[in-house]
């Protein structure tokens, strides 16, 4: 029998581990096979990149990681850790990585940010996979 493959982007909020809970409830761990992804956005200053933030955001991005990994404990899961846009990142490694399925939280930002502009609505826009979003 051929796993599932499901992407779950995760930035670190309460709201985004949202995703894991849905995830539980809907598929077997030997359904599945998981990917958990964290993308950090780093601004580029006269073409340099400062290595003590790229450091910073890399262990924080493992933190998100295997914050969620444990939260998955049965699952076979991936970690990956990327630099870039969020949405487009999240396009990119789900079309590259032929995922079935995306699971991501409606929003994560509360207030103006939020109606400004979101990841997910980028993704579910653009994305021919499954895209499932679970409410906050």
């Amino acid at each position: 029998m051929t796993k599932t493959k499901i992407l779950i982007p995760l930035d670190g909020t309460d709201r985004s581990m949202h995703s894991l809970d849905l995830l539980k409830k809907m598929f077997k761990s030997d359904e599945v096979e998981v990917t958990l992804m964290n993308i950090s956005e780093i601004v580029i200053v006269n073409d340099m990149v400062i290595t003590d933030k790229v450091d910073r955001a890399r262990e924080t991005g493992e933190f998100v990681l295997n914050r969620g990994e444990k939260e998955l404990q049965g699952y076979t899961v991936n970690k990956f850790f990327d630099f870039g846009y969020a949405g487009d990142e999240i396009l990119k490694k789900a079309s590259q990585d032929n995922f079935d399925i995306i699971i991501m939280t409606k929003s994560t930002k509360k207030g103006l940010a939020r109606m400004v502009g979101s990841v997910t609505s980028k993704v579910v826009k653009n994305s021919p996979k499954i895209v499932i979003i679970v409410p906050e």
